[in-house]
């Protein structure tokens, strides 16, 4: 369900023009109007105001600014289905610079009114946010939004999490980046019981004093993690660095937990009949950095786990967390995003075609070898490569198998691995490619 609300949010905050459905409201930080009128002529100055004007089915978008004072924190969508994004969900800039500011005086998003999973959150930075109890980010109470392509960060909770707090809930999180924020239990993401799921998240650098730095699980509820970085996350005196679970349970898959940090568990922590299903993981320690406490069951697939250097492009858990980035080094194609390119390392990580083989791999960039690879940007267009690009049968070699497979779907239009040069025909510009690469052999 995540992919296709996901989908939706980004084509109508990108297309929102050749809709005839729904209406859309537009928020400008520097509009000269107060509180203006939502036109793009006359944007909403503040974020509130746009909400309150929208009805079910509309979009909000919100240009990029700093918005902070009364009317941009506490923001609540009051159980509307309403999207609320940026006006490029899928730019990494425009997130970075569309950004709700509460400077410390309220929370980022109140969601308590039964919204279900078509009140939409997308292509946000969250930072600053604070409450002394629960959920300095986002508050989230019986309901149900899709949260996806946000920044959550810098946020503080006193007691339970510090950018997220669920309790009865089940939101949908979506490639996010969760990092630097703090609470007593749960620094990232505290869940009572409720039904989450994080899909293509990065939960790195955030701090908790008691249970769970990164995430901390508490009663009958379902945490669901794929394709999941959870890294560099710390406690000052507990159990958990990584993931605390009490009674609850908790699927890991594609993912990769490495680096957290607690005195009992510094990966994972099972208490009190919790349970959890660890599969085509990355885990640092494997089970030796897994507390198992009395009546809790571990599922743990040892044929696909591995405990290896996850060779991030860029990681020292000594160094400034704003210099990370968490693409997997490859020797055939890593995504740079400072230069918005492709590059090459003297590396391949592990994590690269390890990921369940029934996940689908197909936006992940051509070459690969036909298998998700973990973490966060598995099964993304930014999952790093491998292989080469005439190697259609992925056997190590390019030879006459793959010449057939080409042959096979000569003259096709149709997006395909066999379309070599992008054309969207498969003809003499790929036969041309795979001539170049004949005899290729992996290393």
């Amino acid at each position: 369900m995540h992919n296709k609300v996901l989908i939706t949010a980004v084509f109508v905050c990108l297309a929102v023009s050749v809709s005839n459905a729904a209406n859309t409201i537009y928020v400008d930080a520097a509009s000269p109007n107060d509180p203006g009128t939502g036109t793009s002529e006359d944007p909403f100055r503040r974020i509130q105001d746009g909400i309150d004007y929208a009805v079910s089915d509309d979009n909000v978008v919100i240009r990029p600014g700093v918005y902070t004072g009364p009317g941009n924190y506490d923001l609540d969508p009051n159980g509307k289905s309403i999207i609320i994004c940026s006006n490029d969900p899928n730019d990494p800039d425009i997130i970075a610079q569309t950004i709700i500011d509460p400077n410390r005086a309220g929370r980022g998003f109140y969601i308590h009114t039964g919204e279900d999973a078509n009140c939409v959150i997308s292509g946000l930075t969250i930072k600053n946010a604070y409450n002394a109890e629960t959920g300095a980010g986002i508050y989230c109470y019986k309901s149900n939004p899709t949260i996806s392509n946000c920044i959550i960060k810098d946020n503080m909770a006193n007691n339970y999490g510090g950018a997220i707090f669920c309790a009865s809930s089940g939101p949908d999180i979506t490639g996010c980046t969760i990092t630097g924020n703090s609470a007593n239990s749960g620094g990232a993401l505290e869940c009572w019981p409720c039904t989450a799921q994080l899909t293509n998240c990065i939960i790195s650098d955030n701090h908790a004093v008691s249970y769970g730095g990164g995430v901390d699980c508490y009663g009958l509820g379902n945490l669901i993690l794929i394709n999941c970085t959870i890294i560099g996350n710390s406690l000052e005196d507990g159990f958990g660095g990584g993931i605390c679970s009490w009674g609850s349970s908790v699927n890991l898959r594609n993912s990769v937990i490495w680096s957290n940090e607690a005195i009992l568990g510094p990966q994972l922590v099972l208490l009190y009949d919790s349970n959890a299903s660890v599969s085509y993981c990355n885990v640092q320690g494997g089970q030796a950095e897994v507390y198992i406490g009395s009546g809790c069951v571990l599922t743990w697939d040892a044929n696909s786990n591995i405990d290896a250097d996850p060779c991030f492009a860029s990681f020292d858990p000594n160094g400034d967390p704003n210099l990370w980035d968490f693409h997997l080094q490859s020797k055939y194609g890593r995504w740079a995003p400072n230069s918005q390119s492709w590059v090459t390392d003297s590396n391949t990580s592990s994590c690269i075609d390890a990921g369940d083989p029934n996940s689908d791999w197909t936006v992940e960039p051509w070459p690969n070898g036909k298998r998700i690879n973990m973490g966060a940007y598995g099964g993304t267009n930014q999952a790093s490569k491998s292989g080469n690009i005439a190697d259609l049968n992925i056997d190590g070699i390019v030879n006459f198998p793959d010449l057939a497979e080409l042959g096979n779907l000569w003259g096709e239009n149709q997006e395909a691995i066999e379309d070599l040069d992008n054309s969207g025909t498969i003809d003499i510009g790929d036969l041309d490619i795979l001539a170049e690469n004949w005899l290729w052999k992996k290393q």
